[in-house]
């Protein structure tokens, strides 16, 4: 079947019916039309493709072992080697975040192999997903698609909320006198001191990377001294207040970086891609791939035990 004859998936009500319609389809038959629509992107922006997908829209299991981490190193350097080494190629990102230095290590595998490197985003890029594409050329972005705060998190806990209870407490006791301590005990005892300065070690880290990823690549021989500014609005719990608080294009444009939204037919490809990996998942005990349009394509599984 040609490109132009493929099947399309336009809406997530396409994917439901063209399932309902197939329920003989496999995993390799789903990988086909995942292939069909990444070739086709491929075809559209003149350079290959490499995937990193997880499964998060669809799952209210909070411990679900989706976020980046060091055992991604394996995966990324698969992608990496799964096409010649050339001057550009495109990743297309979805990813709830996760470890900064885990994406420091993804960042070094990548830069080590690619010249230029442009992110496209079909669905969400949050936190330290946010500091990966940060790290590229240019960002693409669907439509719909929305970045976010990259403030780092600790066991799911904003480092900066941490900190800031333990400034209330401090503040607390300086007005009413050390004999209110005993009060505030429960609300501090599950926290250390050593945990405080991993929270200003996270913070100081996140914006570091961003910092220098952004001098250079998105900003590579440039003048520019909104990065600073730039980091600042990204790293800013304060002002966003919630970790997953969507940082959408409309609020950040006037920072003029090379982030856009997708128009056209690479508009109705981002979202078909979503579609495409977001109904894998939905149907599979999947929780990661790592794919291009060729060889490449594994990930990783999850069970859960509900006691």
């Amino acid at each position: 079947m040609s490109d132009q004859q493929r099947t399309k998936f336009r809406s997530s009500q396409d994917w439901n019916d063209f399932i309902l319609s197939n329920p003989q389809l496999t995993g390799a038959d789903l990988k086909v039309l995942r292939n069909a629509c990444y070739k086709e992107i491929e075809s559209f922006r003149k350079k290959p493709l490499l995937v990193y997908a997880t499964k998060f829209i669809e799952t209210d299991i909070p411990t679900i072992p989706n976020t980046i981490d060091l055992a991604d190193v394996e995966g990324f350097t698969d992608l990496a080697n799964s096409i010649d080494s050339g001057d550009a190629v495109d990743i297309l990102l979805h990813s709830p975040g996760g470890r900064p230095d885990a994406t420091e290590r993804i960042v070094s595998i990548l830069r080590n192999r690619f010249k230029q490197i442009d992110f496209l985003v079909p669905h969400s890029a949050y936190s330290a997903a946010t500091m990966l594409a940060l790290s590229g050329d240019s960002i693409t972005l669907h439509p719909s698609a929305t970045l976010g705060p990259i403030d780092p998190q600790l066991n799911g806990t904003p480092a900066r909320s941490i900190k800031r209870g333990f400034d209330k407490v401090k503040d607390i006791i300086k007005n009413e006198g050390p004999e209110s301590l005993p009060a505030y005990i429960p609300l501090i005892e599950k926290y250390t001191l050593d945990l405080l300065e991993l929270c200003e070690d996270s913070e100081k880290l996140s914006k570091e990377l961003v910092t220098d990823w952004l001098k250079q690549y998105m900003f590579k021989g440039k003048t520019n001294d909104k990065i600073t500014e730039i980091v600042d609005y990204f790293s800013d719990y304060d002002s966003h207040l919630l970790h997953s608080r969507p940082l959408l294009l409309s609020k950040i444009q006037h920072f003029k970086m090379p982030i856009k939204h997708a128009e056209g037919d690479l508009k109705d490809l981002l979202w078909e891609a979503y579609i495409l990996l977001n109904g894998f998942f939905s149907g599979t005990p999947f929780i990661k791939l790592y794919e291009n349009s060729t060889n490449l394509s594994w990930g990783k599984q999850t069970q859960v035990s509900i006691i």
